[in-house]
């Protein structure tokens, strides 16, 4: 056999023309992403879809009729309280009622934020106020419904603001807290600040120990709200931080977050977002029977059955005859005793 130089030239194989080989494909990163701008009435939407779908919610929580006297304390951007308001027709305005006030405060180099929160302002001024002028008649109360959308983070003192709240809400009125927890959170967020919002969190056990502080019936349910939005109108509404919980993040965090979904889990997604938003809502009520025990279950749930450790209860198990030869018998005047 022929030995063959290392120098001698190789030959080419010749590609055949049917079928063609597959074709390289060569990815490097946008240094321009180009996101679209949108007007002030839709920037700050999660869409139809989402909105029809809350809208739902909220009625089958609220039973909304056209007379009722509503508050809505959300954020100013992207607010829901003039859509609500043609949605369900109302014929008195919807008071709109900010939640509270957060400076961001720079780190020196810049790259992050520090949220301080100012108190007394917002939804705890405004409450803390009214409820000074209707002080125990609640049949005279301002409000048959009040919505709190994704504002419970901005209450410094939750206990004494529900207090408040509770003063202002008519005899028959009804509270919903919408609630985006932390640790639930599905939206595509990037991953900076999925860290910081869980966090930054509220834990929803303190939210629902501070309502029942304040003797009021709880209900409380998980609901997962579909969304259905355009990519690059996700990431637009990132780049202008909204939802809220982005505004703790930096401008640089975002530009970073940014890059880091456009060039990952959404790289290949398409151009429409399909996701869910998974929220809490909680149903607050003046008590709906006179006991020493406010009542707290989830939606559906029995409204007249209390927590262990409420109040004292009695516990029967009955015992078969061959447990009764372990147990010591009470001499007769105890017996007489229990007996009576």
């Amino acid at each position: 056999m022929a030995a063959f130089s290392s120098r001698s030239p190789r030959r080419r194989a010749e590609s055949p023309d049917s079928p063609r080989l597959l074709s390289v494909i060569s990815e490097s990163y946008q240094n321009r992403l180009r996101i679209p701008s949108y007007d002030d009435t839709d920037q700050f939407s999660f869409g139809p879809v989402y909105e029809d779908n809350i809208f739902e919610i909220i009625h089958k929580y609220l039973e909304l009729d056209t007379h009722h006297r509503v508050a809505y304390v959300g954020d100013p951007v992207g607010s829901l309280a003039q859509k609500i308001q043609e949605h369900f027709c109302l014929t008195q305005p919807v008071v709109a009622i900010t939640p509270g006030k957060v400076h961001y405060e720079p780190t020196p180099d810049r790259r992050r934020l520090v949220p301080i929160e100012i108190h007394n302002v917002g939804a705890e001024q405004y409450f803390r106020e009214a409820a000074q002028n209707f002080p125990s008649v609640y049949s005279a109360a301002p409000f048959d419904r009040i919505i709190m959308f994704d504002a419970i983070e901005h209450i410094q003192t939750l206990r004494e603001t529900f207090g408040y709240i509770l003063k202002t809400l008519h005899e028959f009125g009804k509270v919903l807290v919408i609630h985006r927890p932390g640790p639930l959170n599905t939206l595509p967020y990037f991953t900076d600040l999925s860290s910081r919002v869980r966090e930054l969190d509220v834990p929803y056990i303190n939210i629902l120990q501070d309502i029942q502080a304040c003797r009021a019936d709880v209900e409380w349910e998980l609901e997962q709200v579909p969304v259905v939005i355009p990519k690059l109108k996700w990431l637009a509404m990132l780049k202008e931080k909204f939802p809220p919980q982005v505004r703790v993040m930096s401008d640089y965090e975002v530009s970073n977050g940014i890059r880091e979904l456009s060039e990952g889990m959404l790289k290949y997604h398409g151009e429409t977002l399909e996701f869910i938003d998974r929220l809490m809502f909680i149903t607050i009520s003046h008590p709906l029977f006179d006991t020493n025990y406010p009542s707290m279950q989830r939606a559906g749930g029995s409204a007249i059955v209390p927590f262990p450790g409420m109040e004292d209860l009695q516990y029967q198990m009955p015992v078969t005859e061959d447990l009764k030869k372990f147990l010591v018998k009470p001499p007769p005047e105890e017996r007489a005793k229990r007996i009576q």
